[in-house]
């Protein structure tokens, strides 16, 4: 997890290999310091390009995502998400609605910059 460009206006995550749960929360906590240290809004991309499995408890980390929301997170950008991932997030758009307002699936990186540019134009 990481700035993606040099203006730190989106990050990105990237899954490799096998994840668990406790990653989730290490990545909520260092997003939030993120997000925190700059006055503009943020978008983020996960890419699970390279991921290898997905923790059956995920969902146990709304709570925290939600009360950890900030009014400077933009687009969520899922790349490459298993199906499995894909029906998790559309749960969690229910549960946690504030975190997951702004949700896309993409397939490729170049498609998540799209939607993120498309995004700024709007925003401008």
């Amino acid at each position: 997890m990481d700035w993606n460009n040099p203006e730190r206006t989106i990050i990105r995550v990237v899954f490799d290999g096998e994840w668990e749960t406790d990653d989730l929360y290490r990545m909520i906590n260092k997003g939030v310091s993120m997000i925190d240290s700059v006055d503009h809004k943020v978008d983020s991309i996960f890419d699970f390009t390279r991921s290898t499995s997905s923790p059956t408890s995920a969902l146990a980390t709304l709570g925290r995502m939600e009360a950890t929301h900030s009014e400077k997170e933009g687009l969520l950008i899922f790349v490459k998400a298993s199906s499995y991932i894909k029906a998790l997030i559309n749960i969690a758009r229910k549960l946690a609605p504030k975190t997951f307002a702004q949700i896309y699936f993409v397939d490729t990186l170049n498609e998540a910059y799209t939607h993120i540019n498309n995004q700024a134009r709007v925003r401008s």
